[in-house]
């Protein structure tokens, strides 16, 4: 959550790079939210970004310690790649679960400005956007867009988790002290990776997630049609169609902004809340 306070205003750029279907840039995509908003403008949604942490990321720390405890060898012998993509897995799809009411929030509240404004939802918070959701679209709107934030979820887990304890242990072996400069450096690395991997789940995850205002203006719903998000399939197939393959790969940059200072700033403090548990409690 501290992190997230310093990389929310690149996090909102990002989900609107990704939600545009025009080619804008990040500069030009930041003009116009400060132009429109202010400077506040940049950290519209906040509260929902908030509530994700404190749900989705939580739960995966979580999930992936305890799994990674509980198949821990009494030798002292690593885990095998199988028992950490379990762990990874596990982790995953708990967050993913857990975090997808507030994820939905934290997309649309991001990316309200970039809509007309008679399409903007205007949710004053985190739980009045909770609230609002289930009045007007029923319980089951809490799982749109689930199926790409399994997937993304699964994806981040493996990516940052693993990739920042191999890092980890490669600078640990290699003769550097369990320190927070190898806290810094593994977590950099890890953003890489992370950025890398996740971008494509990341771009349908937000589009799908954003998608259902578009639908809700339709004739269809004043005619009082059920309105169904769009399937997963059905969005890949539609980015892919519309503006080819490097349309997974919307917001890369500012995706990497955003994530290396969200790594290294949960990590080190991470570690650090790690290292004084033990310290007191053992």
């Amino acid at each position: 959550m501290a992190a997230s306070c310093f990389t929310h205003p690149i996090d909102l750029i990002k989900v609107h790079l990704q939600t545009s279907q025009t080619r804008t840039g990040a500069l030009q995509a930041t003009r116009r939210i400060v132009q429109e908003m202010g400077i506040f403008g940049l950290y519209n949604g906040l509260s929902a970004a908030l509530l994700r942490q404190g749900t989705y990321t939580m739960t995966r720390f979580a999930v992936y310690d305890v799994a990674k405890d509980y198949m821990r060898h009494a030798d002292g012998t690593h885990l095998t790649g199988g028992e950490i993509a379990l762990a990874t897995v596990l982790s995953g799809a708990a967050g993913g679960i857990v975090g997808n009411p507030a994820e939905i929030l934290n997309v649309r509240m991001q990316n309200d400005q970039s809509l007309p404004p008679y399409m903007r939802r205007n949710y004053k918070s985190a739980v009045h956007g909770l609230v609002a959701m289930i009045r007007d679209e029923g319980v089951r709107s809490l799982t749109i867009g689930l199926a790409p934030s399994l997937v993304r979820a699964t994806l981040a887990t493996a990516s940052q988790f693993v990739s920042y304890d191999t890092f980890k242990e490669w600078l640990i072996g290699a003769g550097y002290p369990d320190s927070v400069s190898v806290h810094f450096a593994a977590s950099f690395a890890a953003g890489l990776v992370a950025t890398t991997v996740c971008s494509p789940a990341d771009v349908i995850k937000s589009r799908t997630m954003a998608a259902l205002r578009t639908q809700q203006s339709s004739p269809a719903v004043v005619a009082g049609a059920r309105i169904r998000p769009p399937s997963l399939w059905h969005t890949c197939w539609s980015i892919y169609r519309s503006e080819g393959m490097r349309a997974f790969f919307k917001g890369w940059v500012p995706s990497y902004v955003r994530l290396c200072p969200q790594l290294v700033i949960t990590f080190v403090i991470y570690e650090r809340l790690r290292k004084s548990y033990f310290a007191q409690y053992n």
